[in-house]
């Protein structure tokens, strides 16, 4: 499973995971609140077509605006809608679809006639100028396209930057044998009470709280290790699987650093996409030059933090 569909899967609604869980918060949001007064509203319902939707990232939004639409979203992972919208649902007064394991390069059909098209740290994953070229032609006469992307030197860049950085490999698969050892110790003995009798258990054990003392313990936002800190706070709860069936525990252990892997390369591939003003700039003129009309793209910024790019255009 590719790492963002690995993502998706665990049922997160924007690409911040946990941390944004009902749809896009502070300075991201505040852009989104600002684009109604510059969507040009059609006689009918909005025909929305989000780009890298990941699970209905912008549906949120899309409800606030209490006005009909249809929405599609279309991502290249494997996506669903989220348990945390089903709630927002009822307030869709339309049409709402997901199309997972589809490029954005190569769009259904059945896509046309768009009157807004959305991507919120999504599109800059895809061959974005060719997926844009080829959305010029389904969209509707004064279709609009609202995009906040990357930016190489975004607060976003670096945290991502921070987090390739502190991936330890050594330490997460010292952390999967640790847990193996007790793994096969409870196997072997077929109580918990007797993990404690057991040295190899023990010492495995006490590697354990000797990873929450180096990642956890005293840490602060300037001086710790993020990213194996929540590693490390993830592991334990192989502790409370103890009383668990074997198939259980192991499925753990692998999903365990199958995730840190995952992690990191969402990290480095959002590094590989954050775009340059140079990098903007080109991308202003390939859609120009394809059709795309009042091409603008400029810095979002938060107090003193970049956010990234917002791209607007229209046909």
């Amino acid at each position: 499973m590719d790492a963002w569909s690995r993502f998706w899967r665990q049922g997160h609604t924007t690409t911040f995971g946990d941390y944004f869980d009902k749809g896009y918060a502070g300075p991201v949001k505040n852009w989104l609140d600002s684009l109604p007064e510059q969507i040009r509203w059609p006689d009918g319902p909005l025909n929305v077509l989000e780009l890298c939707c990941g699970n209905g990232s912008l549906l949120p939004f899309l409800f606030s605006l209490e006005r009909p639409f249809d929405y599609t979203g279309v991502d290249t992972a494997k996506v669903a809608l989220p348990d945390k919208l089903q709630d927002g649902m009822k307030l869709a007064t339309g049409s709402v679809s997901l199309l997972g394991d589809t490029p954005i390069e190569s769009l259904p059909e059945s896509i046309q006639a768009v009157s807004m098209a959305l991507s919120i740290y999504g599109m800059e994953y895809s061959r974005v100028e060719e997926a844009l070229a080829s959305l010029h032609g389904r969209m509707a006469p004064q279709g609009q396209l609202f995009a906040l992307m990357h930016h190489s030197e975004s607060i976003v860049a670096k945290m991502s930057a921070r987090a390739v950085a502190e991936y330890d490999e050594a330490d997460i698969e010292a952390i999967r044998q640790a847990l193996t050892t007790i793994d096969r110790v409870l196997i072997t003995s077929g109580s918990i009470e007797m993990l404690k009798a057991d040295q190899r258990a023990e010492d495995a054990r006490k590697f354990m709280n000797g990873m929450g003392n180096k990642y956890i313990r005293g840490a602060t936002m300037d001086t710790g290790n993020a990213f194996m800190a929540d590693h490390v706070l993830a592991a334990l709860r192989f502790f409370k699987l103890l009383g668990h069936r074997a198939e259980e525990r192991l499925h753990f252990i692998d999903e365990l650093g199958q995730e840190a892997s995952a992690a990191k390369e969402r990290h480095q591939q959002m590094l590989s996409v954050a775009k340059t003003a140079e990098e903007m700039q080109y991308l202003a003129d390939a859609m120009q030059s394809v059709g795309w009309s009042g091409v603008q793209y400029q810095e979002l910024i938060n107090k003193e933090d970049i956010i990234g790019w917002t791209l607007t255009a229209s046909v």
